[in-house]
C-alpha cells in the first residue's frame, strides 16, 4: 500500500483517515498478513473499507480468505473501522480515493475514477465523487447509465503523458461521455475545475452519447474545446451545460450533427456560462444539427486566431468547412461561411497565429482557393480591428434547411453567421447599438428617433420621431387601401347627411397654413357616374371645397358653409333612386 511521494502531501484518502483514527494500515487483507498489535489495519476489497482484529494477538490471516472464514464479525473478533460499506449504502455514494490502490506510481488517476463508476453502477449507487485533483493518462468513460449518475469531480487535469491532438477537432477528452452502450438521460456532472493542459477536451459526447442532461464545468482552462457534441451517432439533444470561468483553449463549446449513426442530432442544448474568454477559435459554435438551441451567459475577447473575409463572388460551391484555404502565401482553415446580410459572402478562416488588431495574413484583393473553389477578396476583419469586436458567437448554419436559436446574453463581444433573421438575439457590447433582432427585425433608439431595421436586408424601414413616422424606402400597398377617416350611409332622394365635421389642427413646421383633406367618393356597383373626388381645406374659420370631380349628372352635392356649423360638411344626391355612397378622408 505504499503511495507514490509526488501525491503524499495532497491526498486525503480513506488510509488517511484510518491512520488519523489512530490505525495503521498493513496491507490487503486477500494478500495474508500477520497481525500483531490491534490498530493493524487490513483493507477489505469486498467492502472497500478496513477490518481490525479485537481477538487474541498474533493472528494469521492467510491469504484468499475471508473475515467470516477466519472468526466473524464479532466484537472479539473482526471489526469493520472504516464504516465504508454503511457508509455508501447510506448515502449511495463511492468516493474515487476509495480506489487509490489503482492510481499510479506516476498520478494517473484513470483506472481509480473507471473503477469507481463500476463499483456504482454494479452495487446501484449513484453518486461519485472525487475530493483530490486527479489527473488522467485516457479518458474516463461514462457509459451504460440506465438510471440517473451523479459525478462530482472537485479538479480534473490532463496528465503530462495524456495523448497530444494534431487535429483541433478530434482532440481526445478527459471524460467521454458515451462509448458503445445506449443513450443516457438524466446525468448529473459537475466538475470544480478542469485543465486540459493544451493537450485534451473537457467532455466530449460520443457514441450514443445523452441527453435531458445536466453538465457543469465551473472554471476551464487549456481545454481544446470545453465541451464538444459534434462526434455522436445518436440523438443527444436538450443537455443543460453550464460553467463559471472557461478560457484559454481552442473553443468553449463545440454543438454539431454528428457524421454518422441514428439521427445524430445536437438540438436543444442550453448553454449558459458566466464569462467564455481568450478562445482562439471563438466562443462557441453552432451548426446543422444543433437547432433549437438557448445562450446565456457572457463572452468576449475570443476568436484572435481568426479573420473574416468578405468575398467578392456569391458563391460557396465547392467551399468545405475544415479544409485548407490559401491566398497563394498564406494558409488557413475553413472554420465557417455565411451570407449575414442580403448579396453579402463571408468566410471565416483559422490562421496560424494571433491576428487580431489587423493582422491578417489574408488582405483585400488577394485570391484565395481552396480544392476548386477559388474567389477574390473584398474586405477583411479580424478581431479588435478599430473596434472593440470579438468572434465570441459562430452560428454556422449555411447550408442548412434552418437555424432558429435563442441568444440571451448579458456582454458578447461579437457575434457571426448564417439565418440571424430566424433566431431571436439579446445581447449587449459596446461598439454596437444594432445587437438585439427578433427574426432579422432591429428595433433601435437613438433618443430622438426609434428606427425598425430589417438585419439581413441591411436597411431601415421606418423611423418615427415625436413629429413623424416615415418609411424608409417607397410604401407598396399592393392591394390594399391608404386612408385617413371614412363615412358610409343610405342617401334616399332629397336626403342630406353629414359626413364629417371638421377641426383645425395646423401644421406644426408651416404655422398658419389650412389643412388639406382629400375626399373620394364611392358610387354604388350599379349606377355609373357618381364616383368622383375633391378637396377640402380647413382653417378655424371654416371649409373651402376645391378641385371637385363630381359631375351634374351625378345629382350629388356638397353643403357647408353654415354659419352656425362652420366646420361642418353635408351631401346631399337628388336623384328619384335610394343608393349607398362611400366617403373617404386622407389628410395631405
Amino acid at each position: 500500500m505504499a503511495e507514490p511521494k509526488e501525491l503524499k502531501q495532497t491526498l486525503v484518502s480513506r488510509e488517511d483517515a484510518i491512520r488519523r483514527g489512530g490505525y495503521l494500515p498493513v496491507g490487503y487483507f486477500k494478500n495474508g498478513f500477520t497481525l500483531e498489535s490491534a490498530n493493524q489495519a487490513l483493507y477489505l476489497e469486498s467492502t472497500l473499507g478496513y477490518v481490525v482484529w479485537r481477538g487474541a494477538l498474533p493472528k494469521v490471516v492467510a491469504p484468499n480468505t475471508t473475515p467470516e472464514a477466519t472468526g466473524g464479525f464479532a466484537p472479539d473478533a473482526w471489526v469493520e473501522v472504516s464504516g465504508m460499506a454503511s457508509s455508501f449504502k447510506l448515502n449511495n455514494m463511492v468516493l474515487v480515493e476509495d480506489f487509490y490502490h489503482l492510481v499510479t506510481a506516476d498520478g494517473d488517476w484513470t483506472q481509480a475514477a473507471q473503477a469507481a463508476l463500476a463499483y456504482a453502477i454494479n452495487h446501484d449507487l449513484n453518486k461519485v465523487w472525487s475530493f483530490q485533483q486527479l489527473a488522467f493518462k485516457s479518458p474516463l468513460i461514462i457509459d451504460n447509465w440506465t438510471h440517473g449518475l451523479e459525478m462530482r469531480f472537485a479538479s480534473l487535469e490532463a496528465h503530462a503523458s495524456f495523448p497530444a491532438y494534431t487535429d483541433w477537432k478530434n482532440a481526445t477528452p478527459l471524460i467521454m461521455i458515451g462509448k458503445e452502450g445506449g443513450s443516457m438521460v438524466g446525468l448529473e456532472i459537475h466538475i470544480g475545475s478542469i485543465n486540459g493542459r493544451a493537450r485534451a477536451n473537457g467532455i466530449s459526447i460520443r457514441g450514443k452519447g445523452c441527453g435531458g442532461s445536466r453538465l457543469h464545468i465551473g472554471k476551464a482552462i487549456g481545454c481544446n474545446i470545453v465541451y464538444d457534441c459534434s462526434q455522436q451517432i445518436h440523438a443527444s439533444a436538450s443537455n443543460f451545460i453550464t460553467g463559471d470561468y472557461w478560457y484559454q483553449g481552442n473553443m468553449g463549446a463545440y454543438f454539431a450533427k454528428g457524421t454518422s449513426g441514428d439521427y445524430p442530432i445536437a438540438e436543444g442544448h442550453k448553454l449558459s456560462v458566466g464569462f467564455i474568454t481568450q478562445m482562439r477559435y471563438g466562443g462557441s459554435l453552432w451548426r446543422n444539427g444543433a437547432q433549437y438551441g438557448q445562450i446565456s451567459g457572457d463572452a468576449d475577447f475570443n476568436g484572435r486566431f481568426l479573420c473574416e473575409v468578405t468575398l467578392s463572388s456569391q458563391s460557396f460551391n465547392g467551399l468545405t468547412r475544415g479544409a485548407e484555404i490559401t491566398n497563394g502565401t498564406a494558409t488557413g482553415e475553413v472554420l465557417a461561411f455565411y451570407v449575414p446580410t442580403a448579396g453579402v459572402y463571408k468566410v471565416l478562416i483559422i490562421e496560424k497565429n494571433d491576428v487580431s488588431g489587423g493582422k491578417s495574413a489574408f488582405a483585400a484583393g488577394d485570391t484565395l482557393t481552396s480544392g476548386s473553389w477559388r474567389s477574390a477578396i473584398s474586405a477583411v476583419r479580424t478581431a479588435q480591428q478599430g473596434e472593440n469586436f470579438y468572434f465570441d458567437i459562430i452560428l454556422d448554419f449555411y447550408g442548412a434547411p434552418f437555424a432558429r436559436l435563442d441568444v440571451d446574453c448579458g456582454y458578447i463581444g461579437g457575434l457571426v453567421g448564417h439565418s440571424l433573421y430566424s433566431c431571436t438575439l439579446n445581447y449587449k457590447n459596446s461598439y454596437s447599438v444594432a445587437t438585439n433582432s427578433v427574426n432579422g427585425a432591429q428595433w433601435l433608439h437613438s433618443g430622438t428617433t426609434l428606427t425598425l431595421r430589417d438585419s439581413y436586408l441591411n436597411k431601415n424601414l421606418f423611423d418615427c420621431t415625436s413629429a413623424f413616422i416615415a418609411p424608409g424606402e417607397d410604401l407598396y400597398l399592393r392591394n390594399y387601401r391608404a386612408y385617413g377617416t371614412d363615412f358610409a350611409a343610405t342617401f334616399a332622394p332629397g336626403q342630406a347627411r353629414t359626413i364629417r365635421t371638421f377641426k383645425y389642427i395646423g401644421i406644426n413646421n408651416a404655422p398658419g397654413v389650412k389643412d388639406i383633406y382629400e375626399v373620394q367618393v364611392f358610387g354604388p356597383t350599379n349606377l355609373s357616374g357618381v364616383c368622383s373626388s375633391f378637396k377640402v381645406a380647413v382653417s378655424s374659420a371654416g371649409l373651402e371645397i376645391f378641385d371637385s370631380t363630381i359631375k351634374d349628372s351625378a345629382r350629388l352635392k356638397l353643403i357647408y358653409g353654415d354659419k352656425d356649423a362652420p366646420m361642418v360638411l353635408r351631401a346631399q344626391q337628388d336623384s328619384p333612386h335610394t343608393f349607398p355612397l362611400y366617403f373617404t378622408f386622407t389628410r395631405k
